[in-house]
């Protein structure tokens, strides 16, 4: 049985074919994917009907502060939307990004609202609340320990709590063998939440791409050693 040892010259070529060729398989197996997060993610922005009513009422022109961001659900469902990023080769490999993005300052607020603390920012639950004035307030941790927070000075100390609670609960990341874990910050209710629905097709694919390309490159050398 012949032996052929192929030179430096032509491993290196195979190796830069290969580079090359998972690149281009990676970029094209991910486009359709992420436009499919985008979509995804515009079908769970909530109506204008569904969110506190408070939130959804125009701000009044004669205000002298920037108030809290309105929520529209048209403008949020605008301003979310897919882009390439930065997708280049590089002497010693590539980077691909590709990305689904939330511009609207509703948007995000309805995307991470109580990720840290779910139950939101909660005031001292009390019948004397009027004659208290300014409530201390508490929010909560991790490890289920609490830790004092400044004197509240709204006139409804509990509208952290009452405003995350009127919203569906942030879904986190699923377990993936082999993928690093996002913790609080990959939880959400728009982006996040189509992410996490479509993540094990993603990886899948990424992994599909990788294997593939393999296979070919060893294919394309038995035929030169044969």
């Amino acid at each position: 049985m012949p032996v052929e040892v192929i030179g430096v010259d032509d491993v290196l070529k195979g190796l830069n074919f290969f580079d090359e060729d998972l690149y281009n398989r990676i970029r094209t197996v991910l486009t359709p994917l992420m436009k499919r997060v985008e979509q995804q993610a515009k079908g769970y922005v909530a109506s204008d009907t569904e969110v506190l009513s408070g939130w959804a009422k125009p701000a009044s022109a004669n205000l002298d502060y920037r108030p809290f961001p309105k929520y529209n659900s048209a403008l949020v469902k605008g301003g979310i939307g897919y882009k390439e990023g930065k997708n280049a080769q590089f002497k010693n490999g590539f980077q691909v990004e590709n990305y689904v993005y939330n511009v609207s300052a509703a948007g995000r607020i309805y995307e991470t609202a109580g990720r840290k603390n779910p139950q939101g920012r909660a005031a001292i639950m009390s019948t004397t609340l009027k004659e208290l004035g300014n409530v201390q307030g508490y929010e909560g941790s991790k490890s289920g320990r609490k830790r004092s927070t400044r004197d509240y000075s709204s006139n409804n100390p509990f509208a952290g709590y009452q405003f995350v609670n009127a919203l569906e609960p942030v879904t986190a990341q699923p377990k993936i063998k082999g993928v690093r874990g996002g913790g609080t910050k990959t939880k959400g209710r728009l982006i996040y939440k189509a992410f996490a629905n479509q993540s094990p097709k993603i990886y899948q694919a990424i992994l599909n791409a990788i294997n593939n390309t393999a296979v070919d490159f060893n294919k394309s050398y038995d035929k030169k050693a044969a």
